[in-house]
């Protein structure tokens, strides 16, 4: 019979070989990952109405920035951007469209877009919504055969809106994921969170959950070979400055202004220590600095 200290030094050697095979793994792949940056248009409002005490005049045109990540395991998109429909019918955005001003030219459709790079939406393996803001989830009725992963406080917080909080939804946008029958009422396949989640397993595209915009906020982030640790903030972050000079967000677009403060402070210790990135969906100054597709990142 082997001896303990026989099969410590057994099992210690096996987790050894286990990790470096895992670590390995996670290289190998992080090798094939690249990251993909797109635009569902622009929105015109003030600074003001993104950033706390920022001047309203004049106007600014902000992207609606989206990602798509191709992994070995599978293509995973990062938002949806707004809801194509408002090409063809800005009514169904109702007063906001007005009050925005929506780019909503057939090119920026995100059919449009993901053909950049020669992809359909059946295409996408998994679709990650920070939000389900009309600007941000607002193509999620498009990928019926994909998985939405997706905070389950955000779903709930989209259909029965906490008072103060539902302007930004739009029923129509988040229909499409609710089944008639009443014993599977997810149409779609649905991953619906409560905390973190790596989505392969390996430690490349781990979704973060972060109550700040919204009850269901969350982020993720994209580990890439060359390039290094990205983090999609969605509205978590809305201007560079914010994260770099600890610039407030508008209080009215705040579900939790601590929760914006800590996700600042996260990714700061994030570039400090791990050398990270962090790509925002509506900085027009770093988006215009930003690769775009079909142009990536690795």
């Amino acid at each position: 019979m082997r001896s303990r200290k026989t099969l410590a030094a057994f099992g210690l050697l096996a987790g050894l070989l286990f990790g470096t095979a895992a670590e390995a793994q996670g290289q190998a792949q992080s090798q094939d990952i690249k990251l993909y940056a797109f635009s569902s248009g622009a929105l015109t409002l003030g600074k003001g109405a993104l950033v706390n005490l920022a001047p309203m005049e004049p106007q600014i045109q902000v992207p609606v920035g989206f990602y798509v990540v191709r992994h070995p395991k599978g293509t995973v998109l990062f938002d949806t951007g707004n809801n194509d429909r408002i090409i063809t019918d800005p009514s169904y955005w109702g007063a906001s469209f007005t009050a925005m001003k929506p780019v909503n030219t057939p090119d920026v459709a995100i059919d449009a877009q993901l053909r950049k790079i020669g992809l359909s939406p059946n295409d996408i393996t998994y679709v990650v919504v920070s939000h389900l803001h009309l600007d941000h989830g607002g193509n999620v009725g498009k990928f019926p055969n994909s998985t939405l992963i997706v905070q389950k406080t955000e779903v709930q917080n989209a259909f029965w809106p906490e008072p103060g909080t539902g302007g930004p939804y739009m029923i129509g946008d988040v229909l499409p994921l609710r089944s008639a029958n009443t014993d599977n009422p997810n149409a779609v396949k649905m991953i619906q969170l409560n905390g973190d989640h790596d989505i392969f397993g390996d430690g490349t595209l781990v979704v973060k959950r972060w109550v700040a915009h919204t009850p269901g906020s969350q982020m993720m982030t994209v580990k890439l070979k060359n390039t290094g640790l990205i983090i999609l903030t969605g509205d978590n972050v809305y201007f560079r400055e914010n994260v770099e000079k600890n610039t407030p967000p508008n209080i009215a677009l705040a579900y939790s202004t601590t929760g914006f403060f800590t996700a600042f402070e996260w990714i700061r210790r994030m570039m400090a220590t791990e050398n990270a990135n962090f790509f925002t969906a509506h900085d027009p100054d770093a988006f215009k600095a930003m690769k775009k597709a079909p142009e990536f990142y690795d």
